[in-house]
């Protein structure tokens, strides 16, 4: 009895080392994630610093004023506005890519067509020139047109 006694109080003694020492490795192991959460954090900011600095963010603006449209565009140094018209000039001028009539086709429509355009032109115009003043919605139709990525072309 006094044997057996001994090999259980033995036993227990083991178990207690075992777990004095898995929660030391538990420790170790909880500031190794802790310590790689943190970091994974910082990474993921500058990660976002870097892509806000090269996001490309393409708007279409109505002025009550003068019935017209805008396009805003705002790329890394790049922060300016570039006047469309009035609806019927800008459907008349992205009619030529359309194979049926889009006068009927409502505004925001027209206005998503627009972003898509420049979206697809502005930044090889932007990196290649540098500059965005002698840019005008014609040019941007222009480039569009030499850049190839329209479904559907007719000349007017």
């Amino acid at each position: 009895m006094e044997n057996k006694e001994k090999s259980i109080i033995k036993e227990i003694n083991l178990i207690d080392r075992k777990k004095k020492s898995l929660k030391k490795s538990k420790n170790k192991i909880s500031k190794s994630i802790n310590e790689l959460i943190i970091k994974e954090r910082e990474l993921k900011k500058e990660l976002k610093k870097i892509n806000k600095i090269d996001q490309l963010i393409v708007s279409v603006g109505f002025d009550k004023r003068w019935s017209s449209y805008n396009c805003i565009i705002k790329y890394r140094t790049f922060h300016f506005s570039i006047y469309l018209g009035n609806e019927q000039k800008i459907k008349n001028l992205l009619q030529q890519f359309h194979e049926n009539n889009i006068n009927y086709l409502k505004i925001n429509e027209i206005k998503n067509e627009v972003k898509k355009i420049v979206s697809s032109v502005i930044i090889p115009y932007l990196i290649k020139h540098k500059t965005y003043k002698k840019l005008t919605f014609l040019t941007i139709i222009d480039l569009y047109i030499s850049s190839g990525d329209w479904d559907y072309w007719r000349q007017l």
